[in-house]
């Protein structure tokens, strides 16, 4: 709010100014006489102003924003180190404790503090990425797509609840950012998931012209379908989440020449295609 007020403040006080050197130019203009030369030098003469008061109003009034903006930046990046450092050690103590830990049950609930706390480690790795990605450019990098599909697939293989995967991929190499890559894919499977049927399937296939995610789910209907990328929309309220997911997917899809295309039907199920031709390498 503190930002927005002092930027309305220096465009008022911009308009002030631009409308005071105008009315100069008017009044030297009805002195000195219209003219072609007169209107050149009249007007050369208030651009040159206008610059100069526009330099120093927007030295002086934004200065407060940019120091906001640092602080911020600053503030961020120390809460992104101080939150990385205790949960590296949960996972290294909690590692260290389950190799001398016998009883199953223990194991359990250790594995369950594990697997937890490498949550919130690609949450953090998650804000991490997407901060960065504001601030500077992003990094394109050539990889497997089929290990990093495989490396995701893992990771949701305890809370799947129930849902049979079926894979078929082959070896295909792109260049991508793929740390972006791998967001896609875990909202992709995440809502496979979040939105199936019990006892369902997803399956998932990728070649040479495309990755495609298909489940058995509840499935859209055209509706539904037209507003699923927007921000903040759920097709259902009883579903965890903040209903972003999918418009994170069709930003990193957009910013990397992935066409991305869905076929659904309510009750059967959703197919969602990903064009990746263009990132062939």
């Amino acid at each position: 709010m503190k930002n927005s007020s002092e930027i309305i403040k220096f465009l008022i006080l911009f308009v002030i100014i631009s409308a005071i050197l105008l009315i100069i130019q008017f009044i030297a203009l009805k002195f000195l006489g219209f003219n072609e030369e007169n209107f050149i030098y009249a007007s050369l003469i208030t651009l040159i102003f206008s610059i100069f008061f526009g330099f120093l109003l927007s030295k002086f009034s934004l200065t407060s924003v940019i120091q906001t903006n640092r602080l911020l930046d600053r503030l961020l990046k120390d809460t992104l180190h101080e939150l990385n450092i205790p949960v590296a050690t949960i996972l290294a103590n909690v590692s260290m404790i389950k190799r001398r830990e016998k009883d199953e049950k223990k194991l359990k609930r250790l594995s369950r503090i594990q697997k937890a706390s490498e949550q919130l480690l690609n949450l953090y790795k998650d804000l991490d990425y997407f901060i960065k990605r504001e601030i500077q450019k992003v990094n394109y990098e050539v990889f497997n797509l089929k290990d990093l599909v495989e490396d995701r697939i893992n990771f949701f293989e305890d809370v799947k609840n129930g849902i049979e995967i079926y894979t078929d991929l082959k070896e295909v190499y792109v260049k991508a950012d793929k740390n972006g890559f791998s967001k896609t894919i875990d909202n992709l499977l995440s809502n496979a998931i979040k939105y199936n049927k019990k006892d369902g399937f997803i399956k998932i296939v990728l070649n040479n012209k495309e990755l495609v995610f298909e489940d058995s789910g509840i499935g859209m209907d055209e509706s539904e379908i037209v507003k699923i990328f927007e921000r903040y929309y759920q097709s259902s309220d009883s579903k965890s989440g903040y209903g972003i997911g999918l418009n994170i997917v069709k930003s990193f899809c957009d910013e990397n020449g992935i066409l991305i295309s869905i076929d659904s039907k309510k009750g059967i199920g959703t197919k969602i295609s990903l064009n990746i031709q263009k990132i062939l390498t």
